[in-house]
């Protein structure tokens, strides 16, 4: 890990590299509190212990039946493809590369690669096949997902890394510790799979995006307001619309498979994913997101420990509730291989790895699930763990080769031959204008995949119904996890008995504060982590003003508050035979409207009484992502205009 870039993850567990990621992150805080425009400590309230952050224990319980994990399964893998902004999935560019500059080396050829993902999104990478290669014949393949390795794609480990490398027996060649991840692809190709090591944002030749924005934002990198233009990620309108560096990255990976799904020489249904590190992230998250690929090996990364540091591992709502090993779970039945070393993985065998084997015995593949603990090396994707990669390689694809695999000297080639751009392929748009155009652009296709028109047949008007209410669902569910703090965080008038004695219909209104509810029958829900009633949301820890560190892990307070409100009121219902009907003012509509959606069968209607334009949507309005009304993917779901479409006439509007 001591090659790794630091604070690319951010809160990296390797003792070898303390010094350099103290140092940096003295840099990074201090360049935060002294020119940060976006961000002061004083803004905002501590976290309450409560919150959880990346650094929490996330164990998996496994279900009691192969049914109740599918049932389980299902809404994990919707929360994650709707973090990601991958539901709906958007309108792709034509997976067809732009392939060039093919060199024959010693068993192995290899090219460059530039393919579209997102419009005007660019993919960049280098391809790897078997030579002398048989003709006709269709070679599994391997997708290479690299971590944060200073460079990615152009790695190179210092002499000094390169001496210890060899000395430790982490490594057998220099030029395989001067670049492992090119090492893995060399072998891979040698082997008889096609590989492909594929860029992260901000890393090689993947520039359009850059470095700092993407794995450094707020450290070395603050948000431009938007313009008519667009606006940037990371900001309340990106997160709105569940548009993220983490969701982007996964796109890529999805478009990446597509490519090798078209290549004549690769078999379809043959292709895997490995990565280390923020490169094993993406392993496991494509797999869970994507049913289609073969397996997954991702090293070094899947713990109940820290979850992922950079801004590039995280996106909001993606682990509330839920966590690592439980979103690598979604790849079984399907094989998962992993590492472990001396890191946040070091307890892996002992708590995770238990509980994926259990997971993988009950749906019937106990022996598709293995781990690889090297617990003696740091954090690494070192010739040992690569070894045990080749072999769980060798037995997904049935190669027949004799184990143990083990590498060969190969020729390095270096960064100004990897480079995918020159004069006949130029560089593409980059900057923050590009990133801007990108989010508008991105935006529009979600509005029109879901935005319901006049003139949308009854069919299409249903199916986009359908995906806005899995959208709003999925995140009202997240509410299930707070009921537990309900306790006395509600506040209610003694109207609210004399309503339930009379029984039938008992109105509810939602208010702010108890005392604007006198004589009346009210509640005032209490957000169950808010130290206080009012102001900016309670965050976690975090330096980084990046959403997704806070509403990563915990539900928006919005949704904390649905909670406590569905708690209360299934509690003062009981046994009775009545149903509500909630009052909500412009500052209560959504929590009234999510309530409805959520628990139909107890609340009959909704009433909004509004002194607001015709247009007003709380949802939109949102200007922070501390905001007590911030709902990360609300937008993607058409705001408070899709949560009406779901509740249809439930809901009456009267003016104030």
């Amino acid at each position: 890990m001591n090659s790794l870039v630091p604070l690319a993850c951010f809160m990296s567990r390797d003792p070898q590299s303390a010094r350099r990621l103290i140092a940096s992150a003295l840099v990074g805080l201090l360049s935060i509190a002294s020119a940060s425009p976006v961000w002061s400590q004083d803004r905002f309230r501590p976290a309450p212990p409560s919150l959880k952050d990346l650094d929490g224990h996330f164990p998996f319980t496994v279900p009691d039946s192969g049914a109740a994990w599918e049932t389980r399964a299902k809404a994990v893998r919707l929360q994650t493809r709707s973090a990601l902004g991958l539901h709906p999935m958007p309108k792709l560019a034509e997976p067809r590369a732009t392939i060039h500059g093919r060199r024959e080396m010693d068993g192995y050829s290899i090219e460059k690669v530039i393919l579209e993902s997102l419009p005007g999104h660019f993919i960049t990478a280098s391809l790897y096949r078997p030579l002398p290669a048989e003709a006709g014949k269709k070679y599994p393949a391997v997708m290479y997902a690299h971590g944060h390795w200073a460079d990615g794609r152009f790695y190179e480990a210092s002499p000094g890394e390169v001496k210890t490398l060899l000395a430790s027996g982490a490594e057998r060649f220099e030029n395989a510790a001067t670049n492992h991840m090119q090492a893995a692809c060399v072998q891979l190709a040698r082997m008889g799979v096609v590989a492909i090591q594929y860029d992260m944002i901000g890393y090689a030749d993947s520039q359009q995006i850059s470095f700092d924005r993407a794995h450094r934002f707020g450290i070395n990198d603050s948000n431009p307001p938007a313009t008519e233009a667009g606006w940037a990620l990371f900001s309340p309108l990106a997160e709105g619309y569940g548009q993220s560096v983490m969701g982007l990255q996964t796109i890529n990976s999805i478009q990446i498979f597509d490519m090798l799904s078209n290549l004549p020489d690769v078999d379809p249904n043959r292709i895997a994913i490995t990565g280390a590190s923020g490169g094993g992230t993406q392993s496991f998250i494509a797999t869970a997101v994507d049913t289609r690929f073969a397996g997954a090996l991702p090293a070094v990364m899947v713990s109940t420990r820290m979850q992922g540091g950079c801004t590039c591992e995280n996106a909001c709502g993606l682990r509330v509730l839920t966590g690592n090993i439980e979103l690598a779970a979604l790849t079984a039945p399907r094989p998962l291989g992993m590492t472990t070393a001396n890191d946040w993985t070091v307890s892996m065998p002992e708590d995770g790895f238990p509980e994926l084997q259990k997971l993988y015995a009950l749906v019937g593949k106990p022996d598709a699930v293995k781990l690889f603990p090297a617990a003696h090396f740091p954090h690494n994707y070192n010739h040992v763990a690569r070894v045990a990669m080749y072999g769980w390689v060798n037995r997904l694809f049935g190669l027949g080769l004799t184990e143990p695999i083990l590498e060969r000297d190969f020729e390095l080639i270096r960064k100004d031959e990897l480079t995918v751009f020159d004069q006949s392929h130029p560089r593409p748009a980059a900057g923050i204008d590009y990133e801007r155009s990108l989010t508008k652009g991105w935006a529009a296709q979600i509005d029109d995949a879901l935005r319901i028109r006049q003139d949308d047949s009854p069919e299409a008007a249903r199916g986009k119904l359908d995906l806005i209410g899995e959208g709003w669902r999925s995140i009202a569910a997240w509410s299930q996890g707070y009921r537990d703090l309900a306790a006395g965080n509600v506040s209610k008038t003694d109207e609210i008995a004399k309503s339930l004695a009379a029984g039938g219909e008992v109105e509810i209104v939602l208010v702010d504060d108890i005392r604007e509810g006198a004589g009346k029958a009210a509640l005032s829900p209490l957000d169950p982590l808010a130290a206080e009633t009012s102001g900016p949301a309670p965050k976690v820890k975090n330096p980084r003003p990046a959403a997704a560190y806070t509403y990563g892990y915990n539900a928006p307070p919005v949704v904390r508050k649905l909670g406590v409100l569905l708690n209360e009121l299934q509690s003062l219902r009981g046994d009775r035979d009545v149903r509500f009907r909630l009052v909500a003012d412009d500052s209560q509509i959504v929590l009234a409207s999510l309530a409805a959606l959520q628990w139909p069968e107890g609340i009959s209607s909704v009433r909004w009484s509004t002194a607001a334009p015709a247009d007003f949507d709380p949802v939109r309005a949102v200007e922070s992502i501390y905001d007590p009304g911030f709902i990360p993917n609300g937008l993607r779901y058409q705001g408070l205009r899709g949560l009406h479409q779901l509740l249809g006439d439930r809901v009456t509007k009267v003016a104030q």
